[in-house]
């Protein structure tokens, strides 16, 4: 991400902050006595990725090992891949757990399925954090955070403004039935409760997936004569809807919500002013490695530490874009030596 006026960014930021602790306050407010999981280093970290086929989580992933960096009391890192594969998550816990690691950080393909596995790390004293989506498993020791609700009330809010307040709007959520799909569209459905003169026409699942939502959007298309707004707060399954809309010729006819910092998505909201973004943070990934680092020093921490999303106005997408990197890339603050590979 290229820096850009620190005002605009700091305004924008406290919104989102703001919003964003209102929800998962009192989780937040929650302290955790880590004494007891002290550790003399060189620390040994697990990281039990569900997945690593998402360009998202690899920048995650690169933020938990730049951030490893600065710490030398962290000696090694094991990174396991499940491939959405629950069952071989549960595995590679259990293998991590069996060389040894001082700490667990995960992301799950499935919080039902990952218990067992979880269980066995805290039966042997092994401390849990959890990055990205907020975990409901009595284990976790502490979570970096970041709310869906808070995110999605954040797209809504600004894709009303954009339409006035007025029209028929097309929901794009993510995999049904997870936590991210279920608290975007109860975020959605508070803004249109205050918005009487918008419509929820239609909800959809894209599954993050740009060819799934383009290939979704084309039947909406050929059900709907009409469609004034868009809610998609994902950037990946936004550019799929916006193909779309521009192969059917309806492309002016539409009102875009803010997607996420995914570059694809940015060139779009450069090429045609509209949208934004509102981020869904890579960073979590280094908020967790700093409080698996506190936590191996037997620091409190909180039971949640949210990572705040923030408002990308069409207007500072430009601060944001990079051009010449590819789509399937994430705006980051990242160390250009720490960036993964294109």
């Amino acid at each position: 991400m290229i820096l850009g006026s620190t005002a605009v960014r700091a305004r924008t930021w406290l919104l989102a902050l703001l919003l964003c602790l209102a929800a998962p306050a009192a989780a937040a407010q929650a302290t955790v006595d880590t004494s007891g999981f002290a550790a003399t280093p060189p620390w040994k970290i697990g990281v039990s990725a569900g997945y690593l086929s998402n360009s998202w989580v690899v920048f995650a992933l690169q933020y938990i090992k730049y951030e490893a960096s600065l710490h030398p009391e962290v000696g090694e890192i094991i990174v396991t891949d499940a491939g959405f594969d629950a069952n071989k998550q549960v595995a590679d816990i259990e293998d991590l757990l069996s060389q040894g690691i001082d700490l667990l950080i995960f992301w799950a393909v499935d919080n039902e399925s990952v218990q067992p596995a979880l269980d066995r790390a805290a039966s042997q004293g092994v401390p849990i954090v959890s990055v990205g989506e907020p975990s409901p498993l009595p284990q976790v020791t502490s979570q970096a955070s970041i709310d869906q609700y808070a995110l999605g009330h954040l797209v809504a809010e600004h894709l009303a403004t954009d339409m006035n307040g007025q029209g028929g709007v097309v929901a794009m959520l993510p995999l049904p039935g997870t936590y991210a799909a279920t608290a975007q569209l109860e975020a959605l459905n508070d803004v249109l409760a205050a918005n009487p003169g918008m419509q929820l026409l239609s909800v959809e699942y894209g599954q993050w997936s740009r060819s799934e939502s383009k290939r979704i959007t084309e039947n909406l298309l050929l059900r709907y004569p009409r469609i004034d707004g868009v809610f998609s707060p994902s950037g990946q399954m936004s550019l799929g809807i916006a193909e779309a809309f521009d192969e059917a010729g309806r492309l002016d006819e539409v009102t875009f919500s803010p997607g996420d910092e995914y570059n694809g998505w940015l060139k779009w909201v450069a090429e045609h002013g509209q949208g934004g973004a509102v981020t869904f943070p890579t960073r979590a990934g280094q908020v967790a490695m700093q409080l698996a680092v506190a936590i191996l020093k037997g620091e409190p921490v909180p039971a949640n530490e949210p990572v705040a999303s923030e408002y990308v106005s069409p207007a500072d997408n430009a601060n944001w874009v990079e051009l010449d990197r590819p789509d399937d890339w994430w705006a980051t603050e990242l160390p250009e030596d720490w960036k993964p590979a294109p």
